[in-house]
């Protein structure tokens, strides 16, 4: 059994944290084009399917935040299962509080309660998060600012926070 000298951790990437307070739909996932994690910001494509970010988009694009079901298996791990040619359905929080992973080697005990939340929208080798992830700092052409979100306050010493959107 864990020990918890100091603090617990604030949560789990992609899990809703204040379940009384969101709206959450269901959406067609597409196989061919999986969410690496839990809790990345997505998108709908020209057919309707709920995807991840792609290189390059803006912070309009966001209509969704790929929410944790439980007990379940990873949308890469299902892709695995079911084959790429068969999509299958998932969950998108549309407003509400989620816990988000800022990158395992991110301290987010530093932040600050009412903080802007920046989503990842073009990768290179010094941003630790998928497309889709989030940030806690502006990095120029490489995240945009997602509006109407913010920080609840400090995270842990692994990255997970939590978030607040549309609220």
């Amino acid at each position: 059994m864990t020990a918890y000298l100091y603090r617990m951790p604030v949560g789990i990437a992609g899990a809703i944290s204040r379940p009384q307070d969101l709206t959450v739909e269901p959406v067609i996932l597409k196989s061919a084009n999986a969410f690496a994690a839990y809790g990345l910001a997505g998108k709908y494509d020209a057919d309707g399917f709920f995807v991840p970010l792609a290189d390059g988009d803006t912070a309009d694009k966001v209509k969704g935040i790929y929410v944790r079901p439980y007990p379940t298996t990873s949308q890469p791990d299902m892709v695995r299962q079911v084959g790429t040619d068969k999509n299958f359905p998932g969950d998108a929080m549309k407003r509400g509080y989620m816990t988000v992973n800022l990158g395992s080697g991110f301290d987010a005990s530093t932040i600050k309660k009412g903080a802007p939340v920046y989503v990842v929208v073009s990768l290179d080798s010094t941003i630790d998060v998928p497309l889709g992830g989030f940030m806690s700092t502006s990095v120029s052409g490489k995240n945009v600012a997602l509006t109407n979100a913010e920080f609840t306050g400090a995270g842990d010493a692994n990255g997970n926070v939590e978030i607040s959107w549309k609220i």
